[in-house]
């Protein structure tokens, strides 16, 4: 890969753009190049052919998900619904944040001859979900009865949930998200407070 410059920087925003709203088969390089203001062949100095540029522009909207992850994580403090901040997080940014756009998109409908490198990197962001979910119920007081196999089954609980989240985002829209998640966190929430609640 070439050390980043500018014109990387420039020509991974316009494929970002241009792969979230074209997918991948109806995409086109020469486009990408133009609307960085550069010649397609200057496009092949920084990458090899559009598998290279969309491989890229994957791992880079992986890392950010993943950081925002992170994030919403550490900001939430002592929830009674840990992940909810992310989840309300997912559903606000998807309509405007290119990248996050992209990452769905890709994820859920990838190019046949990337779909193992693609499907390897989205295991891996709901892996970084489940464990990160569970560390924050883990760390909650009311969970102190909870053992690891309740603790990772309401993880996997949790990553379904933000899934069937992310086809909604993919395939409908915002509105019919925020519904399905305002559903889905009172049966979570009403689960765990049972759950925990157990003497």
């Amino acid at each position: 890969m070439q050390a980043r410059s500018p014109t990387y920087d420039r020509i991974l925003e316009a494929a970002s753009a241009h792969f979230a709203e074209r997918g991948y088969d109806g995409s086109s390089l020469t486009h990408i190049a133009s609307a960085v203001g550069i010649r397609k062949p200057s496009l092949y100095a920084h990458f090899a052919n559009k598998n290279a540029l969309y491989m890229e522009v994957f791992k880079q909207a992986l890392q950010q998900e993943c950081a925002m992850v992170a994030r919403c994580f550490d900001e939430e403090g002592g929830v009674a619904t840990p992940g909810a901040g992310y989840a309300d997080s997912l559903i606000a940014r998807h309509a405007s944040n290119e990248p996050l756009h992209f990452l769905l998109r890709t994820s859920y409908t990838p190019p046949a001859e990337l779909r193992v490198a693609i499907d390897e990197g989205h295991e891996r962001y709901l892996d970084l979900l489940h464990d990160t979910f569970c560390a924050k119920l883990r760390a909650c007081v009311q969970a102190a009865n909870l053992d690891d196999a309740a603790i990772s089954q309401y993880g996997q609980a949790y990553v379904g949930i933000i899934d069937s989240l992310q086809v909604k985002l993919v395939y409908t829209d915002r509105e019919q998200a925020a519904a399905r998640w305002a559903v889905m966190q009172r049966l979570l929430a009403d689960a765990l407070e049972h759950a925990t609640s157990k003497e």
